[in-house]
């Protein structure tokens, strides 16, 4: 883990022993994998798990941990409504419970509304753990009702970058016109726009730490940040895809 992700696991750890843990917790940023670990080695400390309890948890076999995962391309209402059956249940030995719901940006309308009641009126001892890839794709109320921890790349090569996706964002960096860009590259996008996305944030994330002290240029780096959330958030929407390039090119360009 870097810098980072290792104050979010202090950040928990402590707020455990001083007895602070809150009933709902936000991670985004960064990468999934990463954030799972640190979700799950979050139960390992609130359960107070020996080497077995250690290796059920990691493998997702622990009575007391579940993992919501999407179903397709959404998270449905119905696995809320079932998560929120198992909450009802007594938890083995009397312990806390911990849920994990990965890619929580994908949870349907019904869903998300069927989990803020929960979050609104929380069940003693039970820990619930969202992970997304940013704040923004969420509704606010999910935001402003959870502890928000942000996570960073550990390094680019662990993002989804590959050799195209950096050709086309480094033209685009260098101030080509997003539609002359996509036409010279148009493989990239038939099937690998969320990537690439992903692949930007990644790299924007990496220049901000070089842009530290340049007010201008770090400014223009998070509003390009912020740009490609609300891209992001389009693509979920299942907004056409030339559509939404055309919008975050302009995002980019607008003052």
């Amino acid at each position: 883990m870097n810098n980072v992700n290792d104050r979010v696991v202090e950040f928990l750890e402590k707020s455990y022993k001083e007895g602070r843990l809150v009933h709902g917790y936000l991670f985004f940023g960064g990468e999934k994998s990463e954030k799972l670990a640190v979700a799950k080695k979050f139960a390992c400390t609130v359960l107070e798990v020996d080497e077995i309890g250690r290796n059920l948890i990691e493998t997702e076999q622990h009575a007391n941990v579940h993992v919501v995962r999407p179903e397709g391309k959404n998270i449905k209402k119905e696995q809320i409504i079932l998560l929120k059956t198992e909450i009802g249940k007594k938890s083995v030995e009397d312990r806390a419970k911990i849920y994990i719901i990965e890619e929580a940006e994908k949870m349907s309308i019904s869903a998300t509304n069927s989990l803020l009641k929960f979050l609104e009126e929380p069940a003693p001892n039970v820990y619930i753990i969202l992970i997304a890839t940013s704040k923004e794709v969420l509704l606010p109320t999910i935001i402003s009702r959870t502890v928000n921890l942000g996570f960073r790349m550990s390094n680019l090569e662990k993002s989804p970058m590959n050799e195209a996706f950096l050709t086309v964002i480094k033209a685009l960096e260098n101030g080509e016109v997003g539609q002359v860009v996509v036409a010279k590259n148009p493989d990239i996008f038939k099937e690998q726009v969320s990537g690439f996305l992903d692949a930007y944030q990644a790299y924007l994330q990496k220049k901000m730490d070089d842009y530290f002290g340049n007010y201008q240029k770090l400014q223009q780096c998070i509003k390009k940040l912020r740009a490609l959330d609300v891209a992001k958030r389009d693509l979920l929407a299942q907004m056409n895809v030339a559509l939404c390039l055309d919008k975050l090119w302009f995002d980019f360009k607008t003052d």
